[in-house]
């Protein structure tokens, strides 16, 4: 299983390593890329016009090692159909997002409402393929305890749904800086390979190495970009990550700062909406540690300008320590 984990590694690595480079040439070519919204901090001004839907390249990674992976991890199929649905049905949305907001010449491609519709029916799909092929779908692990909930289908359906689009979006909301989405999603994976144990190496180690590939160009100063195209597949794959482990109740804490930075979100909302004033700099959390340069309002936390590079570093170490807790939360009663 081992040899397995490592040859589908490499395969996607290096897929994923070539592709991204193969997109960053054909877009610099034809002079198209990430357009930046209005609202956001004037330091990302620059990145307007950066080559973005690198997602395809991590997707390339992925889909490379399938018939690998389908050849030689024979009892690992189920859940690589489960984790292929819900990480190439996702990514197949935020790719025509990508595509058409290249198109508009806009920051904005799907309308917002027509994403959820298809983020809502996809996830329909992904529950009904859960309860069909995957034993004890519906059978969640309680964090912080040995006790498994077995929840009614319905709920749990409901529940899923919640979870896939919730975590899909959030994915997206994280990533506003270079290496900081793909280096989160690089760490739960990491807590639910150490969940899964042998059983689940060759899926997301393949996923990780794929991960890689793209972070080779996307790390600070960014290359590339990885669009909604990434964002959305990722979070489908964590989200089928949990499914396949029972741990979707854990994925508050092994995705922590995509919590963090949907909470922001919602917080300066609410905030904004009842008194007028705001808490953050900007939102999500992320941009509230950047440059305040234009900004021409109050906001209730202390001023903090980082440069870039640390904003993510100290972001990816809190994140890890709050999927470390996770995993604490899961080891310390399970095993």
């Amino acid at each position: 299983m081992g040899k397995v984990a490592i040859v589908a590694g490499l395969i996607s690595f290096f897929t994923a390593l070539l592709v991204t480079r193969g997109i960053i040439y054909l877009m610099n070519s034809r002079e198209v890329g990430q357009y930046i919204r209005s609202w956001g901090p004037k330091v990302h001004e620059h990145k307007s016009g950066t080559p973005t839907m690198g997602g395809v390249a991590i997707l390339s990674g992925l889909a490379a090692t399938v018939p690998f992976l389908w050849y030689y991890f024979p009892s690992g199929r189920n859940d690589l159909l489960l984790l292929l649905l819900g990480t190439f049905g996702f990514g197949f949305i935020g790719f025509l997002d990508d595509f058409f907001s290249i198109k508009k010449g806009e920051a904005e491609g799907l309308p917002p409402r027509g994403k959820l519709i298809a983020q809502i029916g996809l996830g329909i799909l992904f529950v009904y393929l859960a309860l069909t092929i995957t034993e004890g779908a519906n059978q969640l692990l309680l964090p912080f305890s040995s006790l498994i909930w077995k929840s009614p289908p319905l709920f749990y359906a409901l529940l899923t749904i919640f979870i896939l689009v919730s975590t899909v979006n959030a994915v997206n909301l994280t990533d506003g800086l270079d290496g900081l989405a793909a280096g989160a999603v690089t760490i739960s994976v990491l807590g639910f390979l150490a969940i899964s144990g042998e059983s689940g190496a060759p899926l997301f180690i393949a996923l990780i190495a794929g991960i890689l590939g793209f972070l080779w160009y996307n790390f600070y100063p960014a290359e590339i970009f990885m669009g909604d195209t990434g964002a959305f597949a990722l979070g489908g794959f964590l989200v089928a990550a949990a499914v396949i482990t029972g741990t979707e109740l854990f994925l508050p804490l092994l995705g922590g700062l995509f919590v963090l930075d949907t909470l922001s979100v919602i917080f300066q909302v609410a905030y904004y909406r009842s008194t007028g004033g705001r808490i953050f700099k900007i939102s999500p959390l992320h941009h509230h540690f950047e440059a305040a340069e234009g900004i021409d309002y109050g906001y209730l936390l202390p001023e903090l300008e980082w440069d870039e590079p640390k904003i993510t570093a100290r972001l990816l170490i809190l994140h890890g320590i709050i999927a470390g807790i996770g995993l604490f939360g899961y080891f310390g009663w399970v095993v």
